[in-house]
């Protein structure tokens, strides 16, 4: 694929994942308490146009009332999470392009350091919840705690790539980090798709939200190192169409 090509793919699926972590992010933050229930009739009308049936129907209600649970009763802990989280996807993106990195570097800093704060806690409010209170169990606090602490480290490391002056490494450890927290939004996309296939065929909801975990965060993460990878291999830097040497200027 052309390389300009590719940095319009690249960022058609960016906006579409920050818009739809965005809107998540936005719905969770006001009605913390019933965010799924809200949201609910929408799936049920999706259902019904693909002709799908859900076997636990019965039993919705009350996995709802779970899934919303454990954000009704944390309500400080839950703004914790979504609004840097949302902040984290809206300004992220603003990072990796060259032009605003070269005429505005004083920005890209000091929204650098915002972000990183912003990461941290959002994160560590997402560990409490995945790993004290998983919705999904075992198989959530797994998937929790590997993407989360990637997430952690992947910060950490490009903070002390940037410090040694490593320009390429820093920004590669960024794409990782802006990856995962992108996986978020996979995950819901990816979770809709696997409710309209996977449920009528007897996948219970809370193993269907530990395989939409872990396949969004793994695609998304995967995405990124493909990625790094392209970029590496042509010394170009996307997002904004510049080679690897604006990265120095």
């Amino acid at each position: 694929m052309p390389p300009a090509l590719a940095v319009r793919a690249l960022w058609f699926g960016v906006v579409l994942l920050v818009v739809v972590g965005t809107l998540a992010s936005a719905g969770r933050s006001v009605f913390r308490g019933d965010l799924a229930v809200r949201a609910d009739p929408v799936r049920e009308k999706l259902l019904a146009a693909f002709h799908r049936n859900d076997p636990f129907l019965t039993l919705r209600a009350e996995e709802l009332a779970r899934f919303d649970g454990r954000y009704a009763a944390n309500p400080a802990l839950t703004l914790l999470h979504v609004l840097p989280g949302g902040l984290v996807l809206i300004l992220a993106p603003l990072q990796f392009s060259p032009r605003i990195r070269r005429r505005f570097i004083a920005f890209h800093r000091w929204s650098g350091r915002f972000l990183m704060l912003a990461g941290l806690m959002a994160a560590v409010a997402g560990l409490v919840f995945g790993l004290r209170m998983p919705y999904g169990g075992p198989g959530e606090m797994a998937a929790v705690a590997l993407f989360g602490g990637l997430f952690v480290m992947a910060l950490g490391r490009g903070v002390v790539a940037i410090r040694r002056h490593e320009v390429a490494r820093h920004r590669e450890w960024m794409i990782r980090a802006f990856a995962i927290a992108l996986g978020i939004s996979t995950v819901r996309v990816i979770s809709a798709v696997f409710d309209l296939g996977l449920t009528p065929l007897g996948l219970r909801p809370q193993a269907l939200f530990v395989l939409s975990l872990w396949v969004g965060w793994s695609v998304s993460l995967g995405a990124g190192e493909v990625w790094i990878r392209y970029t590496r291999s042509l010394d170009f830097v996307g997002g904004g169409g510049q080679w690897r040497q604006d990265m120095t200027q």
